[in-house]
């Protein structure tokens, strides 16, 4: 069980990697129907993760959870920069 979880968590914070080097390098690709239904995916998955385990109490949270909690709360407040972003430019003349 502890090798499935570790394994769910490396593979989404994997692909929190892969949304920062996206919007990082090629944002036009991660601003397509498909990358943000990615972006938001990801998001969700490990905000429900999260979410489960705090639940669950578990004693002592493995360093994968703590990882992945850090690299979901940084996705999250980079989809807020993004919309901030693309605020400060669409309000611009």
């Amino acid at each position: 069980m502890l090798i499935l979880k570790r394994t769910a968590n490396y593979s989404l914070c994997a692909v929190h990697l892969g949304v920062l080097a996206f919007w990082l390098a090629a944002w036009e690709l991660l601003f397509t129907k498909t990358g943000l239904i990615i972006w938001g995916i990801s998001a969700l998955l490990g905000a429900f993760f999260f979410i489960l385990r705090r639940r669950r109490r578990e004693n002592m949270p493995d360093s994968s959870d703590w990882i992945l909690s850090i690299s979901t709360v940084f996705i999250i407040v980079l989809a807020l920069v993004s919309v901030l972003i693309e605020y400060a430019i669409s309000s611009m003349p």
